[in-house]
């Protein structure tokens, strides 16, 4: 461990003296992943009804530096400014990456030039509202809008920095897959974890005893909490066992550039589960939706990476529409959720497909079943305030709801054409036997005129055809419709009826020359 940290220390006074005669983004490019710091531009925006001037804007900012490099060390290498545009365009969930790197451009600020450029817009409306919003240039992906308030000016700075920390996307490399377990390298790792060293130890040696206040001065504000203003949040960039990460495929050309058509690929209903974290690497379960969710061979121009979650909702919800055409809402679907005690229902799709999924104290991501007439339809894994709302893409299972209607219905009819003509047989039979000979006769018309079960086979391949007759039908579903009619042509397989029918008619023959 003494060696550890000795190689640390010496890695470190390397990097500051890079920090010290280059720029924070030239050199903290050259660096390890391990070692490299975030370099964050970060745009600080204060509407007119704060009534700063510049010169408490250079206060502020200088303040909130300061406080940043005291309590995360060299993970963040920042470089605040005022906001060169108005941010309320880019604070809002609909905002696309290629718009905004486009607008970086014309600003003359290259994408690559940072790791993570945050937005926070300040507004006082009685009490001073934050809104605060991260982008990660590597992975082009935006981070979920925070809001908060506070009501003392003092504790912007804190409150600011709070948001930084908390809501800071931590972002790591896949380096090994054996699903579901997955090993990531998370950046900066190692000024996370001596940053958490050195954290503990100055708590530690921090703690006094005071002897209690007798007398106090109500018309003075209390003051703020020592742990509040040195250590204003956790960590950037630390990940915690139970959070949530999200795979995110990059792919580069020759040069190492993102190519421009589909460089960045979001692993769709694909989470990463934090299992352990021992300062060096990230232990975890990949969960997805689908059976390969991410390359099993690596390539040098392929970059696996995982992004951080951060919810910004108490809930998310999931609306189920058609996979054929989304404009049709899925009702009455039965949504559950897996738990380590067993699959829990959590309700059924409203009439506009519905249902909003609450987050889970025990873990980050939930895994969602959606059912329909006991079929399983979908694997959805979530993570619930992730996104406000999201659309699943699923089968319509009417077709096979219907077919199965159907299906059930001509069976009914089969079992009581098959009784009734097992009894008319039973009839004949008796009366052959008793030699009532024209009482069999007619017991015999009888069961020639009745429905056959041919009859039936028949309108079972007809009916079956026309419910595979569409050509937007989802593979799944016409797989189970097609096996519903097979099991009805199982059932007329076992018959036997017209085999009966034509010895009865031998035997009434045979007994009517007899008698002659």
């Amino acid at each position: 461990m003494n060696l550890r940290l000795k190689t640390f220390r010496w890695l470190c006074g390397a990097c500051l003296a890079l920090l010290w005669g280059a720029s924070c983004a030239q050199a903290a490019e050259n660096l390890p992943w391990e070692i490299a710091p975030y370099r964050t531009l970060v745009w600080i925006e204060t509407q007119p009804d704060c009534h700063w001037d510049d010169a408490f804007f250079t206060r502020f900012t200088q303040t909130l530096n300061d406080t940043r490099y005291a309590t995360s060390g060299a993970v963040l290498a920042t470089d605040i400014r005022h906001a060169p545009l108005p941010l309320a365009r880019w604070l809002t969930g609909n905002v696309t990456a290629t718009s905004f790197t486009a607008r970086l451009k014309s600003l003359g600020i290259g994408v690559e030039q940072y790791d993570r450029i945050q937005l926070i817009s300040i507004e006082h409306d009685g009490d001073w509202a934050i809104a605060f919003r991260e982008f990660d240039t590597l992975t082009r992906s935006w981070g979920s809008v925070h809001r908060t308030s506070v009501r003392q000016r003092s504790l912007l700075s804190t409150a600011t920095l709070r948001l930084m920390y908390d809501k800071f996307l931590p972002l790591a490399k896949i380096t090994d897959v054996e699903k579901p377990n997955v090993a990531l390298a998370l950046k900066a790792t190692t000024l996370v974890e001596e940053e958490g060293r050195s954290r503990e130890q100055r708590i530690r040696e921090a703690v006094a005893f005071a002897p209690p206040v007798d007398e106090v001065d109500w018309s003075k504000l209390p003051p703020l909490g020592s742990s509040e203003v040195l250590y204003p949040g956790q960590i950037p960039g630390h990940v915690s066992v139970g959070e949530a990460m999200q795979p995110i495929l990059r792919r580069n050309d020759r040069q190492g550039n993102l190519v421009p058509e589909n460089g960045i690929v979001v692993m769709p209903w694909t989470y990463v589960s934090c299992n352990a974290n021992d300062g060096l690497q990230i232990r975890g379960t990949m969960i997805s939706g689908y059976t390969q969710p991410l390359p099993g061979r690596r390539n040098v121009r392929t970059q696996r990476l995982a992004l951080g979650v951060r919810p910004a909702y108490d809930d998310t919800e999931l609306k189920l529409v058609d996979k054929s055409t989304e404009a049709m809402p899925l009702a009455g679907y039965e949504v559950y959720s897996k738990d380590p005690d067993g699959p829990t229902l959590l309700g059924a799709s409203d009439a506009s497909g519905g249902l909003p999924i609450v987050k889970d104290p025990q873990s980050a991501v939930r895994t969602l079943y959606v059912r329909s007439g006991g079929n399983l339809l979908a694997r959805l894994p979530i993570v619930p305030g992730h996104d406000q709302a999201i659309t699943a893409r699923i089968p319509n299972d009417s077709p096979r709801l219907l077919a199965e209607g159907f299906v059930e219905g001509w069976r009914d009819q089969l079992v009581d054409t098959m009784a009734r003509r097992q009894i008319l047989a039973q009839r004949v039979q008796r009366k052959i036997e008793l030699g009532e000979l024209d009482d069999a006769k007619k017991w015999l018309v009888q069961l020639r005129s009745e429905r056959t079960v041919n009859e039936l086979a028949f309108d079972l391949r007809s009916a079956k055809g026309q419910f595979l007759k569409d050509s937007k039908l989802d593979p799944m579903i016409k797989r189970r419709i097609d096996e519903l009619f097979e099991k009805g042509q199982r059932l007329i397989a076992q018959d036997k009826s017209l085999f009966v029918e034509g010895n009865l008619a031998k035997q009434l023959e045979e007994a009517q020359n007899a008698q002659r």
